[in-house]
């Protein structure tokens, strides 16, 4: 235990390594909270305004209908103002306070200002009813009988049977999966304290590797106490992250926070264990090293949506081997499975997978330094 907290203490002191784990994440989720934060309510629907000129010869089952038409949440997707004054009208398309004019005579026709998603929805609306009441009209001079099931079939809205696939999560905001993305890239950066740990147990690379080769203490017990100190501090980083997700940046992930925090945690072991993979196998100067793991962890997190959020969409179309090997795909599919969809098996499949290839690592690089030896130190 006590070289367990020694190194806490030596890792604490690595300034540059606290800023990339800790700070960086934290800033980088500020960013995005200031980006997406007011995006949701922007996207929330509201009622069309629009105006009607009763005194037009307009249907009366037109304007009714537009009153009554709703969206599938329930909301009205017209809010209908009528008017028998047209300048008085006009006036209220000028002021923005209306959207559109519907007027009548021998066809319906639209007045709008701009052309913008509202007029363009009032205007689909408006084609549609001209549609259907051509074709009843066609239906009604052909086969009279058949109108009534027309008219029926009509309100239903479609006669095809479209089956719902419901969504168990809770959580269904589309910019969440950057969040997710966030802590995959927090786990990731521990390539470079892997890295580190790696480095000081090689007499070649640094003094501290060099007094640590001739010292009694076995030198897998060093390798495991090194692992252990620096995943306990990890997995305190992790945590400080998510907890900032949640609690600041107003990220409930789908009420699976628990598990978020667990798949983080497995996403740092399996971050150690590649850092020491890197620092054993990759021959050259830490410098280099250090390359070789900002590439890793950069490019890992690209694949898994940090900079781009469809491109894992893209991915699992054209090479979807890579989104079932990538470590922090596998740490973003699994908090997407649990916040949307509500899976959990297919959260334990993405997190098994990744402990396996943490656990391989580990059992690689620690093979690989008991057969190092050094003519001299």
């Amino acid at each position: 235990m006590l070289h367990v907290r020694y190194r806490m203490k030596t890792m604490l002191r690595q300034k540059t390594l606290l800023f990339w784990s800790l700070a960086f994440p934290i800033i980088l989720g500020m960013l995005f909270y200031f980006m997406f934060g007011g995006i949701n309510d922007l996207e929330q629907f509201e009622e069309v305004p629009v105006g009607v000129l009763t005194n037009s010869d307009l249907p009366e089952m037109f304007v009714s209908m537009m009153e009554e038409v709703q969206t599938e949440n329930k909301i009205p997707l017209f809010r209908v103002k009528k008017y028998t004054d047209r300048k008085q009208a006009e006036k209220a398309l000028q002021d923005e306070k209306i959207y559109g004019i519907v007027q009548g005579g021998e066809e319906l026709s639209l007045i709008a200002k701009t052309s913008d998603n509202y007029s363009s929805l009032i205007k689909t609306f408006l084609d549609q009813y001209r549609e259907n009441t051509a074709l009843i009209e066609d239906t009604a001079r052909k086969d009279p009988d058949k109108v009534a099931d027309l008219v029926q079939a009509l309100a239903a809205g479609t006669q095809a049977q479209i089956k719902e696939i419901p969504l168990k999560g809770t959580d269904k905001d589309p910019y969440a999966q950057y969040f997710y993305a966030l802590i995959a890239m927090t786990c990731l950066i521990g390539t470079m304290v892997g890295m580190h740990n790696g480095n000081d147990i090689q007499a070649d690379l640094t003094a501290v590797g060099a007094r640590r080769n001739v010292a009694p203490t076995p030198k897998l017990r060093q390798v495991l106490n090194d692992f252990i100190a620096t995943y306990i501090l990890y997995c305190i980083i992790v945590a400080i992250v998510t907890g900032v997700c949640v609690f600041v940046y107003d990220q409930d992930f789908g009420q699976n926070a628990g598990l978020v925090l667990l798949g983080g945690w497995i996403g740092s072991f399996t971050a150690l264990a590649i850092g020491e993979v890197i620092a054993v196998f990759i021959k050259g100067p830490v410098q280099k090293k250090e390359g070789v793991c900002v590439a890793v962890f950069m490019i890992s997190s690209f694949l898994a949506g940090l900079q781009w959020g469809d491109i894992t969409f893209l991915i699992e179309e054209h090479c979807p081997v890579i989104n079932r090997i990538n470590p922090g795909t596998l740490i973003v599919n699994g908090f997407k499975s649990l916040s949307v969809y509500g899976d959990r098996r297919s959260y334990v499949i993405n997190m098994a997978t990744l402990a396996l290839t943490g656990i391989v690592s580990v059992l690689i690089s620690v093979w690989k330094l008991r057969r190092v030896r050094y003519e001299s130190i």
